[in-house]
């Protein structure tokens, strides 16, 4: 620790040390901020909770206005509604924040209606969200602007909620937020992170598919691959997910397909979540390396790459995916066997014996799951009957079922 006895002198300028010890707080703390987010909110808070059942009987109102008077309301429900609402969030209720749909809005069920149904208390932050959202969907010529107030703005508060509704966005109607949200996610700021995330689902139209519409990703998108593939390199965990999304619709980088070869696990593990969802599947040698990779999580992940819909060349994999099904690894063995099971191969009818009778030894909670595997591959019911789907009865109905079975497998074998 610096003693503040030390002349000034020592120090770089005319920076004195408790100015610096000032700065050096300064610069520390700020590396420490974190993106404002929503605050899990008491359900037991009247006042709050009669607060935003009006705020829903507002924005439900607005909502059923016609046009031009819905549309001159957009500022009051993205300032007065929803920067309120963002602010809050309720465990188990705020389970749906996503846009509804618009058309036929006016014929929907109204707050008065749903809270006669039984409408839960945090249910009127989640819907009272979901139509705002609806309706800056709706209006990007007057949402626009109010989007990039907020990213623009010094307010940590403003920047969170202008980058969490950008997310809920599509380039192809908000083209002005990209390079704001591009900013924001390559500045290394506290909602970097974030901004990144809203800006991948923008550019890639996301929200589309739930409001029944199909829209291709903008040619913007997949120009952060290239951005984003080296400081994969460096933190893959922090850029995985983004690069898995946006390697949907792009070719698969040359570096994440060598870190696959890499020695490093963390990165390996990484660069196949990454490829994960790629147009192209992962080349037949790299799905054979990762088999026999040290790392368990990679053997477990070869197995679904493996069983690919899309491969032409299962009959090259078949023999070293089977030799899963006897792995050391509890979690590789039952990927594996359950891979082939799905498809009724009777290749892995003693793997799954040996499965069956470990779970119920064990208690563990995939008895249900592969006794009912092990009627489709034996195309017969030997009676297995788990009592709950988490734990397998332990009695003598089950005991003779599996006997049946093992019977069944002996006789299969010889």
């Amino acid at each position: 620790m610096m003693h503040c006895g030390v002349r000034s002198a020592m120090l770089p300028g005319s920076i004195t040390c408790w100015a610096f010890a000032a700065l050096l707080f300064a610069l520390t703390t700020a590396a420490a901020q974190k993106c404002p987010s929503p605050t899990l909110w008491d359900f037991n808070d009247r006042q709050v909770a009669s607060r935003e059942y009006n705020l829903w009987l507002e924005v439900d109102r607005i909502a059923r206005m016609p046009d031009p008077q819905r549309a001159s309301q957009i500022p009051h429900v993205y300032r007065d509604i929803f920067a309120d609402l963002h602010k809050r969030w309720y465990a188990l209720d705020n389970w749906m924040i996503l846009p509804v749909r618009i058309d036929g809005y006016r014929e929907s069920k109204t707050p008065e209606q749903w809270v006669k149904v039984g409408i839960q208390p945090g249910y009127p932050n989640m819907f009272s969200q979901s139509i705002a959202l609806t309706v800056f969907i709706g209006y990007p010529q007057q949402t626009q602007p109010l989007i990039l107030q907020d990213l623009r703005s010094t307010d940590p508060e403003a920047i969170s909620r202008g980058i969490y509704v950008a997310g809920e966005m599509q380039e192809s109607a908000f083209p002005d937020l990209f390079d704001d949200l591009k900013k924001i996610s390559f500045s290394d700021g506290p909602c970097a992170d974030e901004a990144l995330k809203s800006l991948v689902s923008y550019s890639l139209n996301f929200r589309f598919p739930i409001l029944g519409i199909s829209v291709p990703p903008s040619s913007k998108a997949l120009e952060l691959v290239p951005l984003l593939v080296p400081r994969f390199q460096k933190q893959p965990e922090r850029y995985a997910r983004a690069l898995r999304d946006l390697l949907r619709f792009a070719p698969a980088p040359k570096a994440l397909l060598a870190d696959l070869d890499s020695s490093d696990a963390n990165l390996r593990r990484n660069a196949l979540f990454a490829l994960a969802d790629n147009k192209e599947p992962i080349p037949t040698r790299y799905v054979l390396e990762l088999a026999a990779d040290r790392d368990p999580k990679m053997r477990a992940w070869s197995i679904g790459l493996g069983f690919e819909k899309r491969r032409s060349d299962f009959s090259q994999l078949k023999p070293t995916l089977a030799k899963l099904m006897y792995d050391p690894e509890f979690d590789v063995r039952l990927a594996a066997t359950k891979s082939f099971a799905a498809r009724a191969d009777p290749i892995c009818a003693s793997s799954l014996l040996g499965l069956l009778r470990e779970v119920y030894r064990t208690g563990n909670g995939e008895f249900f799951t592969l006794a009912v595997l092990a009627d489709a591959v034996g195309h017969q019911k030997f009676g297995l009957d788990s009592g709950t789907e988490r734990v397998p009865m332990q009695n003598e109905r089950n005991e003779a079922a599996l006997k049946r079975y093992a019977n069944w497998v002996r006789l299969r074998e010889h």
